[in-house]
């Protein structure tokens, strides 16, 4: 008498290797997929920026006063992309009797200055002809608002000095000072750095408590 039980055992036995078989495909698929993926733009080993190689060194967060970080720099008078090291080095607490009393009228008089010293390296192979360096340095208050800027190094505060170069060439540095008016009451918790990149995401350091009340 013929076994007519056999085929269906030996059908379902094939049938189970066969998912196994295809189980095992699926995970070497996996982690063939997971072997062969790189780094995503924000986190690439070299800083790159996936889209445009605009550099992301900080990966969007606020890094400690004095740590410098590598951005993509795109400006000055010839719209030369470079590639500079920045870092905002300190947020010092200033003096109304420093401020020049012809640049500030009525109200503002009463601003409490604040002192932000930027330094920049040119890292970069392209030379920046008028690079403007410190004016996309931002000072933040604690609730996030940009506070106002009604000094320029023209006015001459000894305390914040330092001249933005004509020409920014490959390895020259530069230390720069920017005058921030803060009202009565704001205290300064982050310094931004637009990169010009195109990216929209600044550079930005933490102000810590002891500068914003030294």
């Amino acid at each position: 008498m013929l076994n007519r039980s056999a085929p269906p055992r030996l059908a379902a036995l094939a049938c189970a290797a066969g998912l196994a078989l295809l189980a095992i495909g699926c995970e070497d698929d996996a982690a063939s997929g997971e072997a062969g993926r790189g780094p995503g733009p924000a986190a690439s080993a070299d800083g790159a920026d996936g889209a445009d190689g605009a550099l992301n060194g900080d990966d969007g967060r606020a890094l400690a006063l004095g740590k410098a970080t590598a951005i993509t720099y795109k400006g000055g008078s010839d719209n030369v992309r470079g590639t500079l090291k920045v870092a905002a080095e300190s947020v010092v607490k200033g003096s109304r009797a420093d401020l020049p009393k012809a640049s500030l009228q009525g109200a503002e008089r009463q601003l409490q200055p604040y002192y932000v010293t930027m330094t920049f390296k040119n890292i970069g192979d392209a030379s920046i002809h008028y690079p403007f360096l410190n004016t996309p340095t931002s000072l933040e208050d604690s609730d996030g608002a940009s506070q106002e800027v009604l000094i320029s190094e023209d006015d001459g505060v000894q305390r914040c000095s330092g001249k933005d170069p004509d020409d920014f060439g490959t390895g020259d540095t530069a230390t720069l000072c920017k005058v921030f008016l803060l009202p009565r009451g704001a205290i300064p918790a982050t310094v931004t750095y637009a990169t010009w990149d195109g990216t929209e995401r600044p550079v930005s350091w933490k102000v810590p408590h002891s500068s914003a009340r030294s």
